[in-house]
């Protein structure tokens, strides 16, 4: 055996049992947060409203003027417009320090709040475990270990390929089908091996996006090599130009904009409510889209409500959907419907290799001499 293959099993087996147990949780976790909307959305009847007999629907300036009303003390983050007249709005608040964010649904017809989504508290303490290992959500010691599983999946998928490879295995049969004629610990490494083959390519994907969430110099790098272009500078104001507007943008010029550019050919439009002056980012998701997350951007200036950048999502290169929505590349929804439910069985799949890996290493340090002995794979 090779000196180099050598450290590279010590390294596999050393990092699987000492960080196996907790990707087996983050990947649990991760596929509990799967399908959320689709979850919360079914067992919520307050995410739909009855249509009033020739009801009109409030304008969603309207709305932010009310819902502004409604909670005072919170500041308004977001409101999602949905085309279907039968479809509660959204309207998510940002509460005082300790407190939990919150979304609601809204009725667009009477303004009334209807209150969360069943299952809402839950689903987010899971995403707080599985990205800080915290259910109270941003945790230094539980982003480091979140960060460094993610850093030794991509360990195991490279070095699990290497390995198999420079073993002198080349048959297409061998990677891709387990012997099930094996028994012991043959068999379990017959399983590790070639799951991993199959769910390589599917774990460099989650661990890469996933160290988005635990590292901001990965953040910082990753956008600096997707990103199309520089950031962009501060504009000096010059003289005589007026401020924007402390009391924020003119909310019924801004729906107007995105009227003009859709009219009702649209399923969904998120108005992200930024503070006073600062650019309004609108994300659509147009009539026909592919999948859920194929959402076209306008940004508008705050002072004139014009238009400044439109973004189709059909237009925008793969760096810029990453950099966009790193949760769907995340979870698959970036390549729709299959993407998702591929995310999902290699998630499920996670604790095979964990447990398989703890019992080979089990037989094999029973079949072990008193003398050390190199591995024997």
């Amino acid at each position: 055996m090779s000196r180099t293959r050598f450290i590279l099993l010590r390294l596999h087996w050393f990092l699987g049992i000492t960080l196996g147990a907790s990707l087996s949780f983050m990947a649990l976790s991760g596929v509990t947060m799967s399908f959320e909307d689709e979850i919360m959305l079914a067992l919520s009847p307050q995410a739909r409203v009855s249509v009033p007999a020739e009801g009109q629907r409030l304008s969603p300036a309207q709305m932010i003027d009310r819902l502004r009303e409604l909670r005072p003390g919170e500041r308004l983050m977001s409101l999602q417009v949905e085309q279907r007249a039968d479809l509660a709005w959204t309207a998510a608040f940002q509460r005082q320090k300790g407190q939990r964010n919150q979304r609601v649904f809204v009725d667009p017809y009477r303004a009334v709040i209807q209150g969360e989504a069943t299952g809402a508290a839950f689903f987010d303490t899971v995403r707080n475990l599985h990205r800080f290992l915290s259910p109270g959500g941003n945790n230094p010691t539980g982003r480091l270990i979140t960060g460094a599983s993610a850093v030794s999946l991509i360990f195991f998928a490279l070095s699990g390929l290497w390995l198999r490879w420079s073993a002198g295995s080349r048959s297409l049969r061998d990677w891709l089908r387990p012997d099930c004629r094996l028994t012991g610990r043959a068999l379990y490494r017959s399983l590790h091996q070639v799951s991993g083959s199959w769910l390589a390519l599917l774990y460099l994907v989650s661990a890469c996006s996933g160290l988005w969430w635990s590292s901001e110099a990965y953040r910082q790098g990753v956008t600096w090599l997707l990103s199309d272009g520089a950031a962009p500078v501060a504009r000096m104001k010059k003289p005589g130009e007026k401020q924007a507007s402390a009391t924020g943008p003119d909310w019924q010029r801004v729906w107007q904009r995105v009227e003009q550019q859709y009219g009702t050919h649209y399923q969904s439009a998120l108005l992200l409510i930024p503070p006073p002056g600062k650019t309004i980012r609108i994300r659509v998701l147009p009539e026909g889209a592919t999948q859920i997350r194929a959402l076209d951007e306008l940004t508008i200036n705050p002072r004139t409500q014009q238009v400044t950048r439109f973004a189709p999502y059909r237009n925008q290169s793969a760096g810029e959907r990453i950099l966009t929505d790193m949760d769907a590349l995340h979870t698959g929804a970036l390549f729709g419907l299959p993407g998702r439910i591929a995310l999902v069985i290699s998630s499920l799949c996670m604790p095979l290799f964990f447990v398989t890996g703890l019992l080979m290493y089990r037989k094999r340090r029973r079949q072990r001499p008193a003398r050390f002995k190199e591995y024997d794979e």
